[in-house]
């Protein structure tokens, strides 16, 4: 008996109802997220639209098309009075530590990822710490 049913479990098929039921019972094909990140240096309205422009390159895997779409549809919202920009995003594709060292490489600090030196020396005068 042992004999027929070890010739029954076909290796192809098992596997094709593990990943079935891995797909029907516990996978999951999205995760979106809103998080709030603290920008210190996002003082005014530049800052604010240099912040949100290098998160919108983020999340589109830096299409300029796409980053501008993305900006009208509010995933991206910068709040000056608080210093604060929150981002809807998708994270299985995306972490949030992409998003705060794009931030960085932009010049301005994000949360406890400090801003890129280089970049900070760059930013316009308004956006200068």
């Amino acid at each position: 008996m042992y004999s027929a049913m070890k010739s029954r479990l076909h290796l192809p098929t098992l596997l094709a109802v593990l990943g079935l039921t891995c797909a029907l019972a516990s996978c999951r094909k999205s995760d979106p997220r809103t998080v709030h990140i603290f920008v210190p240096g996002m003082k005014n309205q530049k800052c604010a639209e240099l912040v949100a422009r290098a998160v919108a390159m983020e999340l589109t895997d830096d299409k300029p098309g796409l980053a501008s779409a993305v900006l009208n549809m509010g995933a991206v919202r910068p709040d000056i009075s608080s210093r604060t920009v929150t981002v809807q995003y998708e994270s299985l594709k995306l972490a949030l530590k992409n998003i705060e060292f794009a931030i960085a490489e932009a010049g301005f600090d994000a949360n406890e990822v400090p801003a890129d030196p280089e970049a900070q020396r760059n930013l316009p005068p308004e956006c200068q710490p």
